[in-house]
């Protein structure tokens, strides 16, 4: 078991530079403005280009962050260090992924702001805004569950003083906005364009449900998920390696899709030496040997495996051509989510929640659940969600959302009864470059 603080780990593997002052890339026209169905499509390219980016950060840096995941060179519990910037254990000029989030979001604000004065298809028009709103939402949320409260910057950046003046919205403030933009989402997308490779509404739904539960609103995480699950459009894959061993699996709401030309950044840090890899981290022994429980894990052994020697590896990312998928929404964590959301009715589903989990346990081949104590089912719901979504970064914020990060993490070192090391800190070159923008309390 190892906690170590993640600001460390992102001078390590993550660098970029301040945000707010980023001019539109080059997948955006030189003036700007989109101004075809044509452009606002390569403008989306850029989008989901930088949701690749930033999404395999949050995976590598929350994965590490939390109890799943540990240094392969340093397996035991390291003592986090929780330093201010410019003092040992923190490199002041790292820039995590901070900058890629807004780097993101201004592609999706050139799109927001442009495409609806475009002339053309209204229905392909509708979906293409849709998903700009879908993947703004999608950075927003990761910047709060990483960052905490941060700017929200819903204009294109078009001048040096782009987002000049604008404070730090709180951490709610952000999920409401994430909210709003799946509403928005919501209200244009159109079924029938419906892949996983690409936003949707489902995914809309799906990423929805996922905020509504970290918003606590816990009638409307109930809603969203189910309208994923009863949609017959998903179905669990028979084993539990068949959502990340096939791209696009059945079981998949969005996933961003990598191939060998196009290869996922981090997947040589979970492969071994003899498949071209530096095995950065490897999954927590502890953890292994639950999964490998079969009246635990069950099926979900098959998340990892054994490099040969008695190290085991993270299985999920290990395609060797760099092809593995990141599942950013898959059919599992819907019933998760329902699951937890009907506990915390005014009067409590516990019928509902245990079948739920017992979905998720039928396919990882362990016995059905038969329980009826709410409060037993909520710990439940964490057990299941640390197995089955193992290492889709969830743990750390799944512990933090609920209030047992003191208890839990606090265990193994007392620094995270301290509220303040919940959330990352800003990196230092863009609290520099930005008078603004407030360095998060306790760095």
């Amino acid at each position: 078991m190892k906690f170590n603080r993640i600001s460390i780990l992102l001078c390590g593997i993550l660098a970029a530079t301040s945000c707010l002052d980023h001019t539109p890339l080059d997948t955006i026209p030189a003036d700007g403005v989109i101004n075809s169905l044509k452009a606002a499509q390569v403008a989306l390219v850029g989008v989901y280009d930088a949701a690749q980016t930033f999404e395999s950060r949050a995976v590598v840096t929350l994965n590490y962050a939390a109890d799943n995941v540990v240094l392969f060179s340093s397996q035991a519990v390291v003592i986090p260090q929780f330093k201010a910037a410019g003092t040992a254990g923190w490199d002041p000029t790292s820039g995590g992924g901070f900058a890629d989030y807004y780097n993101g979001i201004n592609q999706a604000n050139t799109v927001i702001k442009y495409l609806p004065a475009v002339s053309g298809d209204t229905v392909l028009k509708d979906n293409l805004l849709a998903q700009a709103y879908f993947l703004r939402a999608l950075a927003y949320f990761d910047l709060a569950r990483t960052y905490g409260g941060v700017q929200l910057i819903l204009e294109p950046s078009e001048s040096p003083d782009n987002g000049e003046g604008v404070k730090k919205s709180s951490y709610e403030d952000v999920l409401k906005q994430v909210k709003a933009d799946l509403s928005q989402a919501e209200a244009l997308f159109d079924e029938s364009f419906s892949s996983a490779a690409k936003a949707s509404l489902w995914a809309a739904y799906a990423l929805k449900a996922r905020v509504c539960l970290y918003l606590e609103e816990w009638e409307e995480a109930a809603d969203y998920a189910g309208r994923v699950i009863g949609s017959g459009r998903f179905a669990l894959t028979p084993e539990v390696s068949g959502f990340f061993e096939n791209a696009l699996s059945g079981e998949s709401v969005f996933e961003l899709v990598f191939s060998s030309a196009d290869r996922l950044p981090f997947f040589t840090y979970y492969l071994p030496s003899d498949k071209g890899g530096r095995l950065d981290y490897i999954p927590e022994p502890e953890f292994v040997n639950e999964l490998l429980d079969p009246a635990k894990g069950g099926k979900r052994a098959q998340l990892i495996y054994d490099k040969g020697d008695g190290v085991y590896a993270i299985a999920e990312y290990a395609k060797q051509d760099g092809s593995s998928s990141i599942p950013v929404l898959r059919l599992a964590e819907q019933y998760l989510i329902r699951a937890e959301a009907l506990l915390h009715k005014a009067v409590p589903d516990a019928a509902g929640a245990c079948e739920d989990l017992n979905v998720i346990r039928r396919r990882a081949g362990l016995d059905e659940l038969d329980l009826s104590d709410p409060a037993a089912l909520l710990l439940q719901v964490e057990t299941e969600r640390r197995y089955e979504l193992a290492f889709d970064a969830h743990r750390f914020n799944d512990i933090v959302r609920t209030g047992r990060a003191a208890e839990v993490f606090g265990a193994h070192d007392s620094a995270f009864t301290n509220p303040d090391y919940w959330v990352l800190p800003i990196p230092n070159n863009a609290d520099l470059a930005d008078e603004d923008l407030d360095q998060n309390p306790g760095y």
